[in-house]
């Protein structure tokens, strides 16, 4: 079995021996290793992009989310950066930190121009509706008011969609008991 040792500093050379080592967290313990070497940025974010692929396949999303903003310091372009942040708050948000996930949105917005912080902002509401339509469906109400609630304080979202959230959180709090919540919601819509 091959040793995790890293002294490879080319994206071919450690492509090589990743193949050649088994099991995911012995290739993340190579490519950690790769890490604390020092390397060209290319090769850097190589890494970074590998063990943030690893860690998402076992649902490690923090450890994932942490690889992704790693991967984006090493990007040189604008473009490159706006959409590793951009992965890096998807991340965040599969692991419900929505804190992060705003830090990374806001990284990814500082990154790009006009058109491409508006198609940012329809990408993360986008995220955070299937999120929330996602715990809706698996009855985690109480996870799905969080997330409607995060929607809902977005600045960019239109009257129809609030409209819409408004009246999911009625419901939803409903559901869950907070009869003062619900009815303070159920007044927002008869507004």
């Amino acid at each position: 079995m091959p040793s995790t040792k890293a002294t490879e500093t080319k994206i071919p050379e450690i492509e090589l021996k990743l193949r050649q080592i088994g099991g995911d967290m012995l290739k993340i313990e190579y490519l950690e290793n790769c890490l604390k070497q020092p390397l060209v940025n290319d090769v850097r974010r190589f890494c970074h992009l590998k063990i943030t692929d690893l860690y998402s396949q076992k649902g490690m999303y923090f450890e994932a989310a942490k690889n992704m903003n790693g991967a984006a310091e090493c990007a040189t372009t604008y473009k490159d950066k706006m959409q590793l942040y951009m992965n890096e708050a998807s991340l965040w948000i599969k692991k419900a930190e929505y804190g992060n996930a705003e830090n990374a949105f806001k990284k990814a917005l500082a990154c790009g121009n006009a058109v491409e912080k508006e198609a940012l902002k329809q990408q993360l509401k986008k995220e955070y509706f299937v999120l929330a339509e996602s715990l809706e469906k698996r009855e985690r109400n109480t996870a799905a008011i969080g997330v409607y609630e995060r929607i809902i304080a977005l600045a960019w979202i239109s009257q129809a969609e609030k409209d819409k959230i408004i009246a999911k959180l009625a419901k939803l709090y409903s559901g869950i008991g907070k009869i003062p919540e619900a009815m303070r919601y159920e007044a927002m819509m008869k507004k």
